[in-house]
């Protein structure tokens, strides 16, 4: 999921997004960082079930979560977004930080070593396909040669949607 960050975000909902790119799109001349909520969708989740030793229906149970809902502690306690999150370790956003930056201040040689060592971590952690933002700039640097454009202004524009 592609996302652009919003103020209307909460600063915990903004906490668990990863900046992945600076772009223009077509028609604006405006860089805009875009950002992306990472998930790792090809896993099984465990099947909803009453708790032991209870009365309620799975029903009640759920709507008892709900009433209780916290948007204040959600992105650090909801077991569904803890697992679906479970590859976008804090090791992991360093390194991929540390690519990203670099290729946005142009030193792309350091952007390719973080970047493939990122998408290295998420395939060693369970996707075998790894990490699509460190492939998609990696692909781009590539593309060019891996060498950094004369006037790099720290981002790039978007061709296709």
């Amino acid at each position: 999921m592609v996302l652009l960050k919003q103020k209307l975000m909460s600063p915990d909902a903004q906490a668990t997004c990863r900046k992945i790119d600076v772009v223009t799109v077509k028609g604006s001349a405006v860089p805009m960082p875009i950002y992306t909520y990472d998930t790792f969708q090809d896993q099984v989740f465990p099947e909803l079930q009453t708790p032991k030793f209870s009365s309620l229906t799975l029903q009640e149970v759920l709507t008892q979560q709900a009433n209780e809902y916290d948007s204040n502690t959600l992105w650090s306690t909801d077991q569904d977004l803890l697992q679906l999150r479970r590859l976008s370790t804090p090791a992991f956003n360093e390194i991929f930080g540390e690519g990203i930056e670099s290729y946005l201040s142009g030193n792309w040689s350091r952007a390719r070593n973080k970047l493939e060592e990122a998408d290295e971590m998420i395939k060693a952690s369970g996707n075998p396909r790894g990490d699509g933002p460190s492939q998609t700039i990696m692909n781009y640097m590539k593309a060019r040669n891996w060498t950094c454009p004369d006037g790099w202004k720290g981002y790039r524009p978007l061709t296709s949607k």
